[in-house]
């Protein structure tokens, strides 16, 4: 076993662990089900957050069954100038979003103190909490890291850093390649985030993340191997990089009977309403096998009136029935728009939260118009849905390249400018471009069809991966095994670091 002298049987003593969750929902939901699992094979979970970003996720780890603890250092409120209740950048608005990130820095030490009292026998923790890499070391624990990130991703990150073929190219808009990945992939730097096109104080934060990436024992990957194959390879061979991909989560937490549905983009529904009774199945349950647009940017994104007047008329001319989630933006939108889709049953708009999974899942839905956050693009593969992507901010460029140039299951919108993940991008999207992609993918021509088949194959394979036997389930048993074998040899054995 790679990082181990020798082989040692796992005893059954019980493992405990403590996962630091990101103060970002998708962040929260992510780490939450990974404990889940961990729970689900016996070992004892802590998770270590704040008050009110556990409010988000209480409510889903009650009467499990299993070990799961909820520890909590109190958020810095007073001290950055913000008011109580404000710990998530989804609650923030644009001008708290800096002060939220204060915050963040300064719970490192109430943290690594709750850390160093329980004495765990590993950490997971969200990759911004890169101090927790050092701190897993002087306690001669294993530090897994996690990102809301895929394979691809990841790859496409390391070797920018490692080749830097950006710097190469004499424009935003000039395309370069990234070097030694198992496809030709080409980006321009306006799709890069804007700390790697010019260095800022981010730049700097984002290279002690990356240190202490390099640090810990591993990384947890919200992925499976039948789906990226040839990067889950490629970062281990290639880069030298130990990880494990157990996804996705939510199929996961499905087969052990968790209900792992918690809502990544409001806040906990206190009336207890069942999602599966949101009012738009009764409209998508009169609508035909996938001819309904499913539309959603994820939590953080914003539009300006522009784009979404640019946006509503697209879908409003289409021709294809549709579902919108505005989020907050329904002030923004055009005169009489809601009223007229609602009077000629063309759409449905959703103002802030909507039951994702259960829609794409639902046989009416043919597309899915996305930001390409790795959450949301795991959801739609994992339902067989392609994707028209409109990439925006984060690593989302990157998942672009994956489903339309390696999985070649989505059709791109022709976005081309990276923006911060609070405030409106400002990268105007035609409605012609809109309505060019919505007709290329929801056409009957054979290449749409291809597509089509592709991601219902894709669905098949990953929703095999979690089950006894598929090669994520496979792999959290391997990597359960691996901390006990870890724990066990701690005083017997001498540990290798492992290569990176």
């Amino acid at each position: 076993m790679e990082g181990l002298t020798t082989t040692i049987t796992p005893p059954a003593q019980t493992l405990r662990g403590y996962f630091i969750p990101y103060i970002v929902p998708s962040h929260i939901s992510n780490l939450v089900d990974i404990a889940k699992l961990f729970a689900s094979r016996g070992v004892q979970v802590t998770i270590l957050t704040t008050h009110y970003n556990s409010l988000r996720f209480k409510h889903s780890i009650n009467n499990l069954g299993y070990q799961i603890d909820v520890e909590i250092v109190d958020f810095p409120f007073k001290e950055v100038g913000l008011p109580e209740g404000i710990e998530n950048y989804t609650d923030a608005t644009p001008d708290q979003a800096s002060k939220v990130f204060q915050a963040l820095l300064m719970l490192q030490n109430p943290m690594e103190q709750a850390i160093r009292a329980a004495k765990p026998d590993f950490i997971v923790s969200d990759m911004y909490y890169h101090w927790s890499a050092d701190l897993a070391n002087q306690l001669a624990i294993p530090r897994l890291v996690f990102h809301v990130k895929c394979y691809f991703a990841l790859c496409a990150a390391e070797v920018l850093s490692r080749f830097a073929p950006h710097q190469k190219v004499e424009s935003d808009s000039e395309l370069f390649l990234l070097p030694d990945l198992p496809d030709p992939i080409h980006m321009t730097r306006s799709q890069l985030p804007e700390w790697i096109q010019n260095r800022n104080p981010f730049s700097v934060f984002k290279e002690k993340i990356d240190e202490g990436d390099k640090k810990s024992y591993g990384v947890i990957v919200n992925s499976s191997y039948e789906l990226e194959k040839s990067y889950a390879d490629f970062y281990r061979d290639n880069l030298g990089r130990r990880a494990w991909c157990i996804g996705p989560y939510s199929l996961h937490c499905d087969k052990v009977n968790i209900n792992i549905n918690i809502n990544i983009n409001i806040n906990i529904n206190i009336n207890g309403t069942n999602k599966d009774d949101h009012p738009c199945f009764d409209w998508l349950n009169k609508r035909g096998q996938g001819e309904v647009i499913y539309v959603s940017f994820g939590s953080l994104s914003c539009f300006g009136a522009a784009q979404l007047l640019e946006l509503a008329s697209a879908l409003e001319t289409s021709g294809h029935p549709f579902i919108w989630v505005v989020r907050n933006g329904e002030k923004l939108l055009p005169d009489g728009f809601e009223a007229r889709i609602t009077e000629q049953n063309k759409g449905v708009l959703i103002n802030g939260w909507a039951p994702q999974v259960k829609i794409l899942e639902h046989p009416a839905i043919g597309g899915f118009v996305t930001h390409c956050g790795w959450n949301s693009t795991l959801e739609s593969l994992t339902a067989g849905v392609p994707m028209i992507t409109w990439p925006l901010s984060a690593e989302q460029f990157y998942n672009e390249k994956l489903v339309t140039r390696v999985l070649k299951v989505g059709v791109e919108v022709g976005a081309n400018k990276w923006s911060p993940s609070i405030g409106a991008s400002t990268d105007l999207i035609e409605k012609d471009k809109i309505q060019r992609a919505i007709k290329e993918l929801m056409s009957k021509e054979s290449e749409a069809e291809e597509r089509r088949h592709a991601v219902k194959e894709m669905s098949k394979a990953v929703r095999t991966a979690v089950h006894v036997g598929g090669s994520s389930s496979n792999n959290l048993t391997a990597l359960i095994q691996e901390l006990h074998c870890l724990k066990a040899a701690q005083g017997t054995t001498i540990l290798e670091q492992p290569k990176n």
